[in-house]
């Protein structure tokens, strides 16, 4: 509330004297009229509304502000001019002391930061001085005469020059006169540098396959490789490195090609890749080709980002033969493309072959795991199991991205077993809420990744990597895991040797067990044929090989599986029966290594969370962000 005096007419200007005299005025300002000064100065440190409520208070007592019969305030006397306007001033005044009090605060912040970059920039330079007193430590002094082809130049200073050439890290007296690091070839003679040849020619793009001798560029095509090892320098780590082709992850990285005479002679990788999206082969029955695909979409169908005005291509095959094209990209608006009327979320590239089209899904990582779940675990399950098969899907995954298999097509991995199944199929709201409530989580041991196997069923205890006649990595151990929830737990198979002709060996006439291990998996297994006969080590090879002469599968619950290509598992005892019928009692449906879904319900049921599920099957392993673990390796 404006509390300053309005100008006084009639009856209000007589009662209080207006206007006073120029002594009255100059006597009043301090101690007369306003004789409360010194009261209202207290009121200084108060909120703004309480010290105007007080002041009013004040005036009103003095008889110096009145209220009409509105109950509005005016003042009775003009005891203060709009220069002097008590309100105005003291808030002068109190604005003047903040700022007074601030300016020395205001400096120590000031001089705080000024010394906190001092110390940051002394910190860098000390240790880019340490850094590079290492990398000169950690040189080989160059002893040959020769031109080191495609190195790559780190540093180039002090009269030295420091490069890596075929995964060596060498020095030699002499530098370039400008300042410069990158791939050029050096011509050594007495261990010093005679010549460097500069190598700028260079193009970007993400690397879509390779093989053959060529790379497939985005935006470039085809670009001829000068050889199938190219160097590739790393340069996001604290220092440049040399890595191999087979450590780049396809149709995830931006790079720079470096050329010479129009093919690539090495390669920079001078951002982290970008690991939102995985690019799956879709397998058609086990063969990389379809004879014929048809593509269809709910809205039109973009071909290399254009919309080709039609929600249908009846044939794709056609299509790339009319628009002469070996490859194409096909998409749509609403990010779903469904081949032989099988939808699949992300966009589809389309690769002619020999033997038919060839069809990669590029798909983001959440999404995909979102689509494995439901394929790999009953929706039923308790949330606790999904969200750890959901981290161990997803480990899984970004573990398989450095995956060369599927190279040629530009390919991480495919959609079948091998891998991990991945149906053009529904998603489930269980499956998603457990994908999302563990989104970007992934299983880590001593910071880098792991390999996060799992199965189906175990027959009373887990296995190691000596089922698969391989070496076993720290994070796997054997643990028990009584699985009887599961109708795969304990099973038997009937075997007629007769079925099944072997276009090598011909027909059957006995079967042994030759090894198991402690946990009773068969590491060893021989089927003999009349003079000839074969031995399987492999828990993989062992199951498809009895496959072949399986009738029927009768499970724990009395249910029973018929046309099966595998035993359930390589868990297994073997009686002979006449007239070749064999019976194999076995349990545990899969491999037997990791992390077992009916196992991790039963312990999710028992009240476990999905972190110790993860923690029982793996040894020694934690729970992270995939950017953690990015960073670190």
């Amino acid at each position: 509330m404006d509390v300053r005096p309005s100008l006084c007419s009639g009856r209000q200007k007589a009662d209080c004297g207006y206007p006073p005299s120029k002594s009255a005025r100059s006597l009043n300002y301090r101690t007369g009229i306003l004789g409360s000064y010194k009261r209202i100065i207290m009121y200084k440190r108060t909120p703004d509304a309480q010290k105007i409520y007080e002041i009013q208070k004040i005036l009103k007592h003095k008889g110096f502000l009145s209220t009409d019969d509105k109950g509005s305030c005016f003042c009775s006397s003009h005891f203060l001019s709009s220069n002097h306007y008590l309100g105005v001033k003291e808030n002068k005044n109190l604005a003047n002391r903040r700022r007074r009090r601030q300016k020395p605060n205001q400096m120590v912040w000031i001089m705080l930061a000024i010394t906190m970059v001092c110390v940051v920039i002394v910190f860098a330079i000390v240790m880019a001085q340490k850094e590079k007193g290492a990398l000169v430590k950690q040189a080989r002094a160059v002893t040959k005469d020769m031109v080191y082809e495609n190195a790559y130049i780190v540093s180039n200073d002090d009269g030295r020059l420091i490069f890596i050439c075929d995964g060596e890290l060498y020095r030699a007296k002499g530098t370039m006169e400008e300042s410069f690091t990158g791939v050029c070839d050096i011509e050594i003679s007495g261990s010093k540098v005679k010549k460097i040849q500069i190598k700028p020619d260079d193009i970007s793009g993400v690397m879509l396959s390779y093989g053959n001798g060529t790379m497939q560029i985005a935006g470039q095509g085809d670009i001829p490789m000068q050889s199938d090892k190219l160097p590739v320098y790393d340069e996001t780590g604290t220092s440049p490195k040399e890595i191999a082709v087979s450590d780049l992850i396809i149709g995830s990285e931006t790079l720079s090609y470096i050329l010479d005479s129009g093919r690539i002679c090495a390669i920079v990788r001078r951002q982290v890749p970008d690991l939102t999206y995985i690019r799956v082969l879709i397998k058609n029955d086990g063969k990389d080709a379809f004879p014929t695909i048809a593509a269809a979409a709910a809205a039109n169908i973009y071909v290399d980002d254009a919309d080709c005005g039609s929600n249908a291509i009846d044939d794709v095959g056609a299509y790339m033969a009319n628009v002469q094209k070996s490859k194409i990209k096909v998409s749509s608006a609403d990010n779903y493309v469904s081949i032989n009327g099988k939808s699949y979320p992300g966009s589809f590239e389309f690769i002619g072959t020999d033997a038919g089209i060839v069809a990669v899904n590029t798909v983001d990582v959440e999404t995909y795991v979102r689509y494995v779940l439901p394929s790999e675990m009953p929706s039923t399950f308790d949330a606790e199991a999904l969200k750890a098969q959901a981290v161990c899907a997803r480990t899984f995954v970004y573990s398989q991205m450095k995956n060369t298999q599927y190279a040629l097509y530009g390919a991480n991995i495919d959609n079948t077993t091998a891998f991990q199944v991945y149906n053009a199929s529904e998603t489930k709201q269980s499956t998603d809420e457990a994908v999302k409530a563990t989104a970007g989580q992934v299983v880590s041991c001593g910071g880098s990744l792991i390999t996060c196997y799992y199965f189906s069923t175990s027959a009373g205890k887990t296995e190691d990597m000596e089922v698969w006649s391989s070496s076993t990595p720290d994070f796997i151990h054997k643990v028990e895991s009584v699985d009887d929830n599961s109708p795969y737990y304990r099973w038997t198979s009937e075997l007629d040797l007769s079925a099944y002709n072997d276009p090598q060996y011909g027909t059957a006439t006995g079967i042994s067990v030759d090894k198991t291990s402690d946990a009773g998996y068969v590491l060893s297994l021989t089927i003999n044929y009349g003079n000839k006969s074969q031995t399987f080590t492999a828990e993989n090879d062992i199951r498809k090989s009895l496959g072949h002469y399986q009738k029927k599968v009768t499970l724990n619950d009395g249910s029973v599986r018929e046309n099966m290509s595998m035993i359930p598992s390589a868990c297994f005892s073997v009686s002979a029966g006449a007239n070749g019928h064999y019976t194999l009692s076995g349990g545990g449906f899969g491999h037997g290594i990791g992390f077992s879904q009916y196992g991790a319900d039963k312990l999710a049921k028992a009240g476990s969370s999905y972190k110790d599920i993860i923690g029982y099957y793996y040894k020694d392993v934690t729970v992270v962000d995939i950017s953690s673990v990015r960073s670190e390796q």
